[in-house]
């Protein structure tokens, strides 16, 4: 090691680990240096306390407001939210547009505008159900077209709540929008109304409204979640106003409230034909949506509400809050924080806001503003002028049960059950990937972009960037060890996510050129044993000469913490689970070997259910390292072992193991007591597609501990 001066810094309470020098209860004392090579310790005072990944955010966990230093990082920040979306509602890659078959019927017709029925197929057997309003009299056709989702309001599409009493009046809003010139649709939610093939709280827990059945946490694995049913609904929504031929399909718009202002904003952020839009007493720094309609996996990691209602940006986007909801701090921290991306983009005018002192609601103040901002930004014709104020008129005199659907006719008898359109989903999903399957070597580039997006989205993992990335050495007592050389113990991490991940290096006598990642589910005490009893593998490394780092990744080893309470509403929403964690931490552990040490060949080694985080992980390796896992016979195929022993929410939809085996390059790969249960194909399949069988070594059983190490130092 190189010479260094050292000084000693005291730190904050924090976690005290073995070996480490304790100079007060709680405390630890960190020394200063610089590494072999490379990137030096970080100012220990940096050192976070605790690991800030224990902390658990729910759905009503305060968000700060995103800060975005220049025009090309927002944009760039806003092509991948916009994956991560499609991704968590288990649509990347897009489904196909299968034909709508959309019937339109039953027409009644009032003096200024006429109300028709409607159903399509947005999935064959599927129907997305509603009412068409269209204007008559004045205004000439092509006229723009808005979209109505509702909110959780009892009666969705149908709820006609008077006046400027709080609670929604769709029917009243649909109108008056035909009155102004717009052909409007106002569309059921999943379960409501008309749209009853699936139960709205499908797959929810009863028990505890905010959790999934098992079921439930089987089909998040696949990106199946009533959040995608209902926004590819959107989707088609928009198909479907703007294949009419009195709509003109550059002028389309949203505006919903509560669950309907969420449906807005999603739809909007994936979808540019939405020029205008206006989600209503829903973007919130805190309360982000608490029905299973509003999560979907992996949703709001690293984001919220605010991030992806600014991805309207730069098109225009009226704002309407309430002072009696969870939008009430909008004009102070919501409001700014959006209008901050729509300066960077110089379009600030095209953002506005309105508050009104009343409780959640979609009432007619609110509708009026909304109305003004519609005539702004979607003008009639030749009609130029925005008026002052766009007062609603008239007062909807059909009975809501004439509005129904299937009022006087059954439903399609294509119509499946919802057990049938999960199954189809589901179908939907494996044909894919099966589909997408490259055969030749010039089509793993078409495989990437289908597949990449959502297997980044369902790791939510990095390797960190020399800027991001730090380490601490932590004073330890007693260290040469007798047969495996002098131990020093670290601690690894990245800013600003605050996360500390112990571990242990072990450095062999004189320069080497070889290291060796560890990777255990005891953490570094399970790979490396201690320094007066090593663990055979060490053992054999030492002897050969690698260099040795065991990482406790995430909730193993002296990292674990009973702290973290993984019951949180709708915990996958906005957390990494424990395993995703744990594939960080190899990426961690990694960027340490890389830029503090810099051997010529880095190794990195899997153990037990480790060697799967290791397998998931090689997709982000900056470099083609050698890799040996053991899969601990985990059976691949079934999705009660990822559930159980490996839970990734997406990662099945992600193409699992066979997407870790086609992203990766054809670097050395070991894979060993893969057992009857680990599908291995997808390897092979990968090396064979790039010519590199021979690097590739496939064995049922567990390698022994010197056949282990006598690979490594040959890969």
């Amino acid at each position: 090691m190189s010479k260094h001066t050292r000084r000693r810094f005291l730190v904050g309470a924090g976690v005290g680990l073995p070996g480490a020098l304790i100079t007060q209860p709680g405390r630890a004392e960190i020394a200063s240096g610089v590494g072999e090579e490379g990137v030096p310790p970080a100012d220990p005072r940096d050192l976070p306390a605790r690991d800030l990944r224990l902390e658990v955010r729910t759905i009503d966990t305060p968000r700060m407001a995103p800060r975005y230093a220049s025009r090309s990082a927002w944009e760039q920040r806003a092509v991948r939210l916009r994956e991560q979306i499609l991704s968590a509602a288990g649509l990347w890659p897009m489904p196909e547009r299968t034909p709508l078959r959309a019937q339109v019927f039953d027409r009644i017709e009032q003096e200024n505008f006429s109300v028709e029925k409607v159903y399509f197929e947005s999935y064959p057997g599927f129907y997305c159900t509603g009412n068409l309003y269209r204007p008559r009299g004045e205004w000439k056709p092509p006229f723009p077209g808005i979209l109505n989702p509702h909110g959780h309001w009892n009666y969705g599409r149908l709820e006609n709540a008077p006046g400027d009493l709080n609670g929604g009046a769709i029917p009243t809003r649909c109108m008056n929008l035909a009155l102004q010139g717009y052909v409007s649709f106002a569309y059921d939610m999943v379960g409501y109304n008309d749209s009853f093939q699936v139960p709205h709280y499908y797959q929810r827990d009863e028990q505890a409204p905010w959790e999934l059945t098992p079921e439930g946490q089987r089909l998040w694995l696949w990106g199946v979640s009533q959040l995608g049913l209902q926004l590819w609904n959107s989707i088609r929504a928009l198909d479907f106003l703007a294949s009419l031929p009195d709509v003109d399909p550059e002028r389309l718009a949203a505006t919903g409230a509560s669950g309907g202002g969420t449906q807005t904003f999603l739809l909007t952020a994936v979808d540019q034909r939405v020029k205008a839009c206006a989600p209503v007493n829903m973007i919130s720094h805190f309360m982000q949506g608490g029905c299973i309609c509003e999560n979907a996996p992996n949703l709001r990691i690293d984001s919220d509400n605010m991030e992806i209602g600014a991805l309207a940006a730069p098109r225009p986007m009226q704002m309407v809050s309430a002072a009696g909801d969870w939008t009430r701090d909008s004009e102070r921290i919501e409001y700014p924080a959006i209008a901050a991306i729509y300066e960077l983009l110089g379009a600030r005018d095209r953002l506005s806001h309105d508050q009104f002192i009343y409780d959640h609601n979609y009432n007619r103040p609110s509708r009026e503003a909304v109305y003004r901002f519609f005539a702004r930004w979607l003008p009639k014709g030749s009609d130029k002028n925005v008026p002052a104020r766009v007062e609603e008129r008239g007062e909807f005199r059909i009975d809501p049960g004439h509005l129904m659907v299937f009022e006087r006719r059954l439903p399609p008898e294509n119509a499946l059950s919802a057990q049938e359109v999960t199954d189809h989903r589901l179908k939907l999903c494996r044909e894919q990937l099966a589909k997408a399957r490259p055969e030749r070597l010039e089509q793993l580039e078409e495989y990437r972009k289908q597949f990449g997006p959502v297997y980044r989205t369902a790791l939510m993992a990095e390797a960190p960037s020399p800027e991001n990335f730090r380490w601490w050495r932590v004073e330890a007592a007693a260290q040469p060890g007798r047969v495996s050389g002098n131990w020093q113990r670290l601690i690894l991490g990245r800013f600003p996510a605050g996360d500390r991940a112990p571990a242990t290096l072990v450095q062999p006598a004189g320069k080497s050129r070889l290291a060796t990642l560890l990777v255990h589910p005891d953490g570094a005490p399970g790979a490396l044993g201690s320094s007066e009893s090593p663990t055979p593998l060490l053992r054999e490394l030492t002897k050969r000469g690698s260099l040795v780092l065991a990482v406790d990744a995430f909730q193993t080893g002296e990292a674990r913490d009973a702290a973290r309470k993984m019951a949180a509403g709708f915990f996958p929403t906005y957390n990494r689970t424990d395993d995703m964690q744990r594939v960080q931490d190899v990426l961690t552990a990694l960027t340490y070997l890389e830029t503090v040490w810099r051997p010529e060949k880095i190794a990195v080694v899997g153990q037990g259910l480790a060697g799967l985080w290791c397998l998931l992980a090689r997709p982000f390796f900056r470099a083609a390292h050698a890799v040996a896992a053991d899969v601990a016979g985990f059976e691949s195929t079934k999705d009660e072992a990822y559930l159980e022993k490996l839970h990734v929410p997406l990662l099945r939809r992600a193409g699992d193991f066979q997407t870790a085996a086609l992203l990766a390059p054809a670097s050395p790969l070991l894979l060993h007591n893969a057992g009857s249960g680990f599908d291995s194909a997808a390897f092979q399949h990968a090396y064979t597609l790039r010519g590199a069988s021979d690097r590739l070594k496939v064995l049922p059983a567990e390698a022994s501990t010197t056949d282990l190490a006598a690979w490594l130092v040959k890969a």
